[in-house]
């Protein structure tokens, strides 16, 4: 019986939008020693610092290229290619099977993951193009890295040019068409360490005489026995399906249907809890709770998702970064469904300051105790009687990441050390795990420059102090080892450790951090302070330790909303852009200042809760309990890059301005690197509660996950250039043609506020009695649906120039008030649309283009002479050599000098 056939729509710009897809493959790549050096230097020529470096430098491109070229015919499958009739749940190359996809905006499915080892990741997909008669025309085939398309059995293009990082490549093909029906089949490969982006689409292109796609041409997918009229009905009602919000603080969870829909849909809902695909698929067992439900849904109106308590329960309990999985489907078979990431916990938010220090490290204790196969938590266990042993899951998890080499190994390498120095030879840690854990260590690779292919990241801030302290700890522990790697006893790796951590610190003290307020990534160099502190027997090593944890824990202070860091980010992810019980610094401040939420952060929250030898200082939660104060931080991360480290040469340099008011935060990175490539860089954000936060990006791609950097929210494909005075900020974008996704967007989630509304080009939002305003240089358009219903804001102009305000009741009177008093005003764009005057209800005129002065009342803002740290607790200048700490007639001096 031949397969039923059902459209594929194109794009307003030609892409298909519908594939049969097969994939993601992976296998391990095992030939990279012939093009990279095993042992000796890892710089220069065949070094093996391309392995562990950006995949957009052009040597790491030209490193996967070589390396791509030079696989075994075995190894890449398109080269054993046996080209079937495609069907839906039929056999796909690779061994799987054709499913069913979508593209997102971009144009592309995206088969991309993070490898924790060296992998070759290859991709498929498949459709076929009806043509009326023989007809001939061009088409970009989209892709990141190699990619093949064959038309009805020959292959027409085989592209291997060029490894992309997270940027489209467009590849112009010449498609000749028979009569009827033509199989198309595309095939892409990346060679992925760390995160990895693949991607795969075809764009149709227009005939340049007539304007068009040849007449009645149609791209259809074999759907077997399936009913067409069936298919295509079911597929409209799937597309009305809306997913408001990424969290859920309070239960029940709502799920959605468009106004639009003409009548009720009813579909079946499952929301589940996945392990991530690393050793703990591997090595653990868990059964874990469903939600199921069977949901009518009425157009407008929203549904409660099956969110049990029991589902909320177990997540709250697991360590990681995780995110709870909803997949929607309809009830009658059709194999199309609707599934995003969201999260929903049972533990509670806290959004003022409550109990004790010593209550809060009792409770962040039992928090951790709950949580299974991690090593911090089960040390936690252990500490509180909940456990009589650390669970031998625990050490085989961390164990198996050293043993692999996989990257984020160091954090595992650190709680194994932890383990060691707190119950090694004692009846808490089995001899048998103890044994396991000192192979693993002696086997370890400590540093780049040891002999050995990985794809372990070194070079990031957090990376470098955690392998340094790694490597001090264990050298420390066992002096007279002769470590298998690298060949040296453990006192000479404690020696070659010891002045890479005061170097590194040294730097941080003086200036912080490169991944300047990252609430991904402080939460891990504070890790490495707290095992120092914990367990160095260098006094010195450990006073500089000390003291740095003490500014990470005044800047979480001083740069936080009430538990949530709002601020701006050196590095962030998507996710915890959505919500701040996401954080990773949230647990900390919880623990520090009462405010923000346990969640799976189990590392640095470890320590900290079982530290024996680290408080926060008194002074500093009091700072950081200051909630009712009205706060202005002004502050400079600054330091030198270092080639052997950073694996570049140069400065950090980033001057940024906090605006904290009890109801509402504005914070924003000034000027920093307007117009240049960005990555995970987060420059400007307005934060009314964990979950209220408004922000503008440049998007690189369509994609949310972390292993497209820039992505929709999460870093801007080109920086913009912000400005901000006071609680007014004006960020401004320079877009350039085919660079991202082409146009700029706000985060606007409206299931978030208390209220909210739009009028022309302004948008408000209030949170209890803060609010937050938004201007852009066209009509502000919400969108509607699709994957950011309700949660995006484009503007119909060209959306170069964006206005916020932060408000609030005591300061601006009601919220009617507050929007009519800035609806009033009339910001005027530059002609060349990249600049703009816009004077404030309270008549401050403010100036501020691409090139130039911002300028408040015709007077310049003065960004050059910025110090270190500025608010109403210090004013520490820039390059100081200590830092003194006021709060309500105490003081604390940091002297970090010397």
């Amino acid at each position: 019986m031949p397969s039923q056939l059902v459209p594929s729509t194109l794009s307003a710009d030609g892409a298909i939008c519908h594939w049969l897809s097969a994939g993601v493959y992976t296998t391990p790549l095992r030939h990279l020693a012939a093009h990279v050096r095993e042992s000796g230097s890892p710089f220069g020529e065949r070094g093996r610092w391309a392995m562990n470096f950006w995949a957009f430098d052009p040597d790491v491109a030209d490193l996967k290229l070589r390396a791509y070229r030079g696989l075994p015919a075995s190894e890449v499958q398109s080269q054993l290619l046996d080209i079937a009739e495609p069907v839906l749940g039929g056999p796909a190359p690779g061994g799987g099977v054709w499913r069913c996809a979508a593209t997102e905006e971009d144009g592309v499915i995206d088969f991309s993951r993070f490898n924790f080892n060296p992998t070759l990741m290859e991709g498929w997909l498949c459709a076929l193009i009806d043509s009326p008669a023989d007809a001939a025309l061009w088409a970009n085939l989209l892709t990141i890295g190699p990619a093949r398309l064959w038309l009805n059995g020959q292959c027409v293009e085989d592209f291997a040019e060029h490894f992309s990082y997270v940027a489209l490549q467009r590849v112009p093909v010449r498609l000749t068409l028979r009569a009827g029906l033509n199989t198309l089949l595309l095939h892409g490969a990346m060679l992925g360490w760390r995160e990895a982006r693949l991607a795969l689409g075809l764009r149709l292109l227009n005939d340049p005489e007539s304007g068009g796609l040849p007449e009645g041409l149609s791209v259809r997918l074999p759907v077997g026995a399936y009913d067409a009229d069936v298919w295509e009905m079911t597929a409209a009602q799937m597309e009305l399906v809306q997913v408001r919000a990424f969290a859920f603080p309070t239960l029940p969870g709502r799920l959605w249907c468009d106004p639009a829909a003409e009548a009720p849909i009813t579909v079946d809902v499952e929301v589940g809890i996945p392990l991530p695909d690393t050793p703990w698929a591997k090595l653990i067992g868990l059964t874990l709770p469903r939600g199921r439900a069977r949901l009518t849904l009425e157009p407008g109106k929203p549904a409660d998702l099956p969110i049990t308590p029991e589902l909320a329960e177990a997540f709250a309990h697991l360590p990681g970064e995780n995110a709870l999985s909803l997949v929607v489907r309809p009830i009658n078979g059709i194999p199309l469904e609707v599934r995003r990431e969201i999260w929903a916990s049972a533990n509670a938010y806290s959004r003022a300051p409550y109990g004790t220090y010593d209550e809060r490290i009792a409770e962040a204790r039992r928090h951790l105790a709950s949580m299974p196969y991690d090593v911090p938590a089960s040390m936690a266990a252990v500490a509180t009687g909940a456990a009589a042993q650390i669970d031998s899951n625990a050490v085989a998890v961390a164990c198996a990441f050293l043993n692999d080499r996989a990257d984020c190994a160091d954090f595992y390498a650190v709680g194994l050390l932890a383990a060691l120095e707190w119950y090694g030879g004692s009846p808490a840690l089995k001899q048998e795990d103890q044994a396991k854990i000192e192979d693993a260590l002696r086997r370890f690779k400590y540093w780049i420059d040891e002999p050995g292919i990985d794809a372990m990241c070194y070079f990031t801030e957090n990376h470098q102090i955690l392998f340094h302290v790694t490597q001090y700890l264990a050298g420390q522990r066992y002096p007279e080892w002769t470590f298998d790697n690298s060949g040296l006893t453990g006192r000479e790796q404690q020696a070659l450790a010891a002045p890479r951590i005061d170097a590194w610190i040294r730097r941080r003290l003086r200036g912080m951090f490169s991944e300047w307020d990252s609430n991904a990534y402080l939460t891990l160099d504070a890790f490495a302070m707290l095992a120092l502190v914990e367990f160095a027997r260098d006094e010195a090593l450990v006073r500089l330790a000390g003291l740095l944890l003490d500014k990470v824990f005044f800047s979480l202070a001083a740069q936080t909303y009430r538990g949530t860091l709002g601020s701006s980010h050196g590095r962030c992810y998507t996710v915890a852009l959505k919500s701040a019980r996401v954080e990773n610094t949230s647990p900390l401040c919880r623990i520090a200042f009462g405010m923000g939420v346990f969640n799976g952060e189990t590392r640095a929250t470890g320590l900290l809760a079982l530290s024996r030898r680290y408080r926060v200082p008194e002074i500093i939660q009091r700072i950081g309990a200051d909630v009712d104060a009205v706060v202005t931080t002004r502050a400079r991360a600054y330091g030198a890059l270092t080639s052997e480290s950073d694996m570049k040469s140069g400065v950090w340099d980033v001057r940024t301005i906090t605006y904290r008011t009890p109801d509402g935060m504005l914070s924003a990175a000034l000027d920093h690197r307007p117009g240049a490539m960005g990555i995970q860089e987060h420059l400007w954000q307005a934060t009314l509660s964990p979950e209220a936060a408004v922000f503008t990006t440049y998007p690189g791609n369509a994609q949310e996950h972390g292993n497209a950097r820039p992505n929709f929210w999460a870093g801007s494909a080109r920086l913009p250039r912000v400005g901000m005075s006071a609680r007014d900020l004006i960020c401004l974008y320079r877009l350039e043609p085919g660079i991202g996704m082409g146009f700029t967007h706000a985060y606007f989630p409206t299931e978030a506020f208390d209220e909210w509304r739009i009028e022309v080009r302004w948008a408000f939002a209030r949170v209890g009695d803060g609010y937050a305003a938004l201007w852009g240089d066209g009509d502000l358009l919400l969108t509607a649906s699709g994957r950011h219903a309700h949660q995006e804001l484009r503007s119909s102009g060209a959306g170069q120039v964006w206005l916020c305000r932060l408000g609030r009741r005591a300061d601006d009177g009601d919220f009617a008030q507050f929007c009519a008093s800035l609806a009033a005003t009339a910001p005027q764009v530059d002609a060349d649309g990249i600049g703009v005057r816009w004077t404030t209800p309270d008549e401050r005129r403010l100036a501020f283009a691409w090139d130039g002065v911002f300028t408040v009342n015709a007077v310049v803002e003065d960004w050059g002479d910025f110090p270190h740290y500025a608010n109403g607790y210090t004013d520490t200048p820039h390059g100081a050599e200590s830092m003194i700490l006021r709060f309500r007639g105490e003081s604390l001096t940091l002297d970090y000098g010397g």
